[in-house]
């Protein structure tokens, strides 16, 4: 029989788990976060390119259908918020589902994975950073320079309170946002190169282009929108928040996103696949210079810096939450839950993750490696797997979870909903490692040994959990448990 937690209790009047502090975040705050997390200019600027390059205009498209799906999975997702009162997200989900075993394997799994892709993301900040004061100020301040300040920075944020980092996230966000909009406005406004056209939200698009290849860059688009369940401690209404805050990041990361690749299609006509391939890094800097003037790509080029920085820091914290539920549950040390005095901050596992940073980037550094191609590849390519890979097995969860008793929600909620998002969910996780060569650009065993590290890290989390099972049962009956005692 499999082995499930039994944290099946609703929490009353959407309060959060007993004994903690009542939440101040509303969902306008968590949306915040995840579109900051999304660095919404950043993903435009260095990933639209190359999906319409590689890919074709049918990006446009695969944004709404790749919400539409993530929506679909929201759903059940949602639904299990009132019956899993605490902070774990997707492994919490899981264990209750599919057992501890399992659900703590995935809980490794979503701590490396974060814990990479937020290191990662300091190769391209620290890149941009570089080449931007080079091009405005001619300082010439090497990467590593950059990288370790960035490091630095990080950390001294994690310190700090939540609502501090929401309302940094959030600045950089609205900045982000506000650039693209005004870009996409001067595009439409001023003529474009062909005539507007809505070929590429058509299905025609779509089925003239990769859709693999573009499937790849666009759910990396939406990488961190399931972090809204880890904030639910700290959220006003838990239930009711988190579900505005999860569909609210959905819609906004998939029409965004859709517009931007929609306007810089139509800024450069009939020629943007062959723009995107020829110059793709430069090719929102010369649609800005073309429809809005020089000065407003200097701004680009600065906001794109601070997007880069923006989703390091929120990965960052989506890394310690991580870990703090992992401790709470006695999986590893009880250190990591202590929680600074004068902030309320999880500083043992924000300082852990910020020195897993910093001896990365001092390793990349020794070892003379490239911060974009090997940095941030290393750290992109295990979440690129395993998101997906999660929210399959959280979708799953959900099913059954609620098979025995539906607990007064509805089929479509918990079956049908969860259900279908699974299909695609597979389907998905099949496109991603299909394309990983063209992922990673280079061939040989390195496309196989970097999605394995989920593998490896799930392996150990569930032997960690068997072996919690038969030395320390009385530490393994209270997995999953936080908030229900």
């Amino acid at each position: 029989m499999t082995d499930r937690s039994s944290n099946t209790a609703t929490v009353p009047d959407g309060r959060g788990p007993k004994g903690a502090p009542s939440g101040t975040l509303s969902a306008r705050h968590i949306i915040f976060f995840v579109i900051a997390a999304a660095a919404p200019l950043g993903f435009a600027v260095g990933s639209i390119p190359l999906a319409i390059g590689r890919g074709g205009i049918g990006t446009a498209a695969m944004f709404i259908i790749a919400g539409g799906f993530l929506a679909l999975f929201a759903v059940g997702y949602v639904a299990m918020t009132r019956f899993v009162p605490n902070a774990g997200a997707l492994f919490s989900y899981i264990t209750a589902g599919l057992g501890r075993p399992l659900g703590i394997g995935v809980a490794f799994v979503a701590a490396i994975s974060y814990a990479l892709v937020s290191a990662g993301a300091v190769g391209p900040f620290a890149v941009f950073a570089e080449q931007t004061a080079q091009s405005l100020f001619g300082v010439a301040v090497p990467w590593p320079v950059w990288a370790l300040a960035g490091i630095l920075v990080m950390g001294l944020l994690g310190q700090l309170n939540v609502e501090l980092n929401m309302r940094v996230l959030g600045f950089f966000m609205i900045a982000e946002v506000t650039v693209l909009a005004i870009l996409g406005v001067a595009v439409v406004s001023q003529g474009v190169a062909s005539g507007i056209s809505m070929e590429a939200l058509s299905p025609a698009a779509i089925a003239e282009g990769q859709i693999g290849v573009v499937l790849l860059f666009v759910f990396a688009a939406f990488a961190g929108f399931e972090a809204t369940a880890l904030f639910r401690e700290e959220a006003k209404h838990p239930v009711r928040t988190l579900r505005r805050a999860t569909f609210g990041s959905i819609a906004v990361i998939a029409l965004l996103q859709s517009f931007v690749a929609w306007y810089i299609v139509q800024a450069f006509g009939a020629t943007v696949v062959d723009v995107a391939n020829a110059t793709p890094t430069e090719m929102f800097a010369i649609a800005s210079r073309q429809y809005v003037g020089d000065w407003f790509a200097n701004v680009v080029t600065v906001l794109v810096v601070l997007s880069w920085f923006a989703s390091v820091s929120a990965f960052h914290n989506a890394t310690t939450r991580y870990l703090v539920a992992l401790s709470r549950d006695g999986v590893i040390p009880a250190i990591f839950t202590r929680r600074s005095r004068r902030t309320n901050a999880p500083w043992v596992a924000s300082l852990t993750h910020s020195l897993f940073a910093l001896v990365l980037i001092v390793l990349c550094i020794l070892a003379g490696l490239d911060p974009y191609l090997d940095l941030f590849i290393l750290g992109s390519v295990p979440v690129a797997v395993s998101i997906p890979a999660m929210e399959l097995l959280t979708a799953i969860a959900v099913v059954t979870f609620f098979l025995r008793d539906r607990r007064g929600q509805s089929p479509w909620a918990v079956y049908v909903a969860p259900a279908v998002s699974a299909i695609a969910l597979a389907i998905v996780v099949y496109l991603v490692l299909a394309n990983m060569e063209f992922y990673t650009a280079q061939t040989g065993p390195i496309n196989w040994i970097l999605p394995g590290i989920n593998l490896v890290v799930l392996g150990i989390g569930v032997a960690r959990a068997l072996w919690m099972r038969s030395r320390t049962p009385h530490l393994y009956d209270r997995i999953g448990r936080f908030g229900l005692e």
